[in-house]
């Protein structure tokens, strides 16, 4: 009997199922050659379809046949030599599970049995019979390799099994990929040249960054002092890029340069170890677009990956297979693929191997999910050929945890005499009483280069109005902007503070990271330590002036957006109650670490579980470095007006599309009052192929009303959490 792999083509030819294996498992072995298992690659590309050389197979070809599991049969026959390998043949369609020997058995056993549950499938070679038919088929008409590799994933850290789960993900990634690109040659043959990678040129880079540096110093204004610890950094992080591969820190306080330094140290380390692409790891949205832009002035095919991102068809498969050269994402994007166990979430994952991973802003980790994001860069480090940088200026100290193994480099030769000579900033310790905040409105007033932080959108709306009753040139920033709103409000300010003119600016803390001002004072509202050293960033950035910021305790109800940002701010409380913190010295920060991991000595306990027990989709669910409630709400905003009204009509009569979601990103705002939404918003649809339906999570607002010239997105006073993702 002949076996095909797939119904006919626009052509009318029907794929060979010996073809499409051989396609699968040479371009596994391919993709997984990159870490140094071609031979587990081949393995789990010969054997992924081997369900289908059977009558019931061919039968759902010819539509006689529905709901067929072709997956078991190949995952059967390497159980017994390879767990793993049997694990990710399974999971090709699904997702992972380690636990799949009752299914399989019961596929061996009963002749024509099926899967249990809701979803259940006929398995589509049943019976020990139909198993040496197939096995027949893979011998004579593919080819059997001559030995099952084995392997050795596990080690010895607190979260042993963590490693091999990685495993299984990168090689199932390597096998969806694939998989999915050996089926779509089938309909267009040139697709093997529309994957492949483009070759990094690290040469180019260095030689285009050292010519944008040239231009960025001669037009810069900062205190020639500020300017010799921005080269100091530059030269640190090429001498350590000819290092041995492994995990690095960079620590060095906010306005060093470490933007440029570390695309420095990326391009000379991938130079050095012939690495093949650079990936930056952002923790928000509201920065990527800004560091983008930098690194699209120095470098060729730089790919934004993030949750507002829409690709054109020249760009869709660099953006699924992630095989630019040069990747931007977000924490949550890269972190949690890590953790995820579907095929179509991993096809990319197996190309972050044998590259250069920065991580901007790593402060950022959440606390409780720290163990286990460290022990998957390590892992990437000593499995996966990567090379990764932690870069902040409060380097978190995770070796105090005994649950992690964390022994990186330093980048930075003296970190402790470079923080003592970037001190530009005095900080006033208002902490040992509650403040008033129309107390601080009133000493905002009387200054004309001021901003002030604070915790919470009620806390920031009541300041800003206080404010605005008793002066003039008054700002104000917020998530709850559009991101086109917040770049006009942060084109302004910061035209205002190169001429000298007066600007006093209220803001949550999305002004933390990535904003590039240079204010004279700054307040801040008690805070854990890592945003108030943020913050401090913004404060005589250049050098020029005598910097001073005044940390103070609101005299609100509700202080802080959530229990464990409580904690961490009471750190510092306590510290200061016995003496001033010196925000520029390495040990006091890294005395904050001690007493912070004291608390979260060990990540999330259902997620730790999770990956002790094996339990792929549990261990999914509990990774999540946001939660992520919010929805999407399309904004009228007056400076957009013209986009508004032409996304919301389109909206209207046609549905949204990836493309629309892409075009409405400047005027979007996340919002967490669901209830609101849906009271006082309009429901977006989504275009399919069904017709339009409720789309997920987005809405539009037509009432102008509720989106204020100032403060953008008000409905009441929401005091909801910064979220930026």
């Amino acid at each position: 009997m002949t076996y095909y792999s797939r119904s006919e083509n626009s052509r009318g030819e029907k794929e060979l199922l010996s073809d499409h294996l051989k396609k699968t498992a040479a371009l596994a072995s391919e993709f997984a050659s990159t870490f140094g298992e071609e031979k587990a690659g081949e393995w789990c590309g010969i054997f992924h379809d081997a369900g289908k050389a059977s009558t019931t197979f061919q039968n759902v070809l010819n539509h006689t046949e529905h709901r067929v599991n072709h997956e078991a049969c190949g995952a059967f026959m390497l159980y017994k030599s390879s767990r793993l390998l049997s694990a990710v043949i399974f999971a090709h369609h699904k997702g992972l599970d380690w636990y799949i020997e009752d299914q399989l058995n019961e596929s061996y056993a009963v002749k024509g049995s099926v899967e249990h549950g809701s979803l259940a499938r006929k398995f589509a070679v049943s019976g020990a019979e139909e198993y040496k038919s197939a096995r027949r088929f893979i011998i004579s008409e593919v080819g059997m390799p001559k030995a099952v590799p084995t392997f050795v994933s596990e080690n010895d850290s607190y979260y042993k099994k963590l490693p091999k789960m990685l495993h299984a993900r990168m090689l199932l990634s390597c096998l969806a990929d694939a998989d999915y690109t050996a089926s779509a040659s089938h309909e267009d043959e040139e697709i093997y040249g529309k994957i492949s990678d483009i070759p990094l040129d690290p040469d180019k880079i260095l030689n285009r960054l050292e010519a944008y540096r040239s231009r960025i110093i001669s037009s810069s204004h900062a205190d020639e002092s500020i300017n010799r610890l921005r080269n100091s950094v530059y030269d640190d992080c090429l001498k350590a890029a000819e290092k041995p591969s492994g995990l690095f820190t960079l620590t060095s306080p906010t306005g060093t340069g470490k933007t440029l330094a570390l695309l420095a140290f990326a391009a000379k380390h991938c130079k050095v170890h012939s690495k093949r692409r650079i990936i930056f790891v952002l923790p928000f949205l509201s920065i990527i677009n800004q560091n983008a832009a930098i690194y699209r002035d120095i470098c060729e095919n730089v790919l934004e990956s993030h949750s507002m991102c829409s690709y054109d068809e020249s760009t869709k498969l660099f953006a699924e297979r992630w095989s630019s050269p040069v990747i931007v994402t977000t924490s949550v994007k890269f972190f949690e693929s890590l953790f995820r166990s579907k095929p179509a979430d991993l096809r990319f994952l197996h190309n972050i191997t044998d590259s250069v991973i920065i991580f901007d802003e790593a402060q950022s980790l959440p606390a409780d999910l720290s163990g286990t994001s460290v022990e998957a860069i390590n892992s990437l480090c000593k499995m996966f050929r990567c090379t990764a940088v932690f870069s902040t200026a409060t380097q978190p100290a995770f070796d105090l945890r005994a649950d992690v193994d964390y022994r990186p480099v330093e980048i930075v030769s003296n970190p402790h005499m470079l923080y003592d000579a970037a001190k530009r900033v005095t900080v006033d310790w208002r902490t040992d009483h509650k403040t008033e905040l129309s107390d601080i409105a009133d000493e905002m007033s009387h200054l004309s280069s001021v901003c002030c932080v604070v915790n919470r959108k009620n806390h920031s709306h009541k300041l800003f109005s206080l404010l605005k009753e008793l002066c003039d040139d008054c700002f104000y920033l917020s998530t709850d902007m559009c991101k086109a709103h917040r770049d006009a409000v942060i084109k302004e300010i910061s035209e205002r503070l190169k001429n000298g003119l007066p600007v006093r600016l209220v803001s949550t803390s999305c002004i933390e990271a990535g904003v590039d001002m240079d204010f004279e004072y700054m307040y801040r509202a008690l805070a854990p330590l890592d945003s108030i050293v943020q913050c401090a960033g913004r404060c005589n950035r250049n050098g020029r002036s005598a910097g001073r910021m005044t940390v103070f305790i609101p005299n609100e109800e509700k202080l802080y957006p959530s229990a464990s940002y409580a904690y961490a701010a009471d750190i510092v409380s306590l510290m200061a109650s016995s003496r001033a913190v010196d925000i520029n010295d390495p040990s006091q920060i890294r005395e904050y670490y001690r007493r912070l991991f004291e608390r979260f000595s060990e990540d999330k306990p259902k997620l730790v579980k999770a990956i002790n027990d094996m339990d792929f989709a549990e261990v999914e669910k509990q990774y999540k470095l946001i939660d992520n409630s919010g929805a999407n709400v399309l904004v009228p905003y007056g400076g957009k007006s013209e986009l508004f009204n032409e996304l919301a009509k389109e909206a209207a009569e046609q549905g949204i599309t990836a493309s629309w979601i892409a075009r409405a990103a400047p005027i979007t705002v996340t919002s967490y009052q669901t209830d609101k939404l849906s009271e006082l918003c309009e429901r977006a649809m989504l275009k399919t192929s069904r017709g339009k339906v409720p789309a997920s999570g987005w809405y539009i607002l037509n009432d102008k009303r509720f989106y204020d010239k100032n403060s953008g997105l008000f409905f009441d006073d929401e005091s909801s959490l910064e979220y930026i993702i």
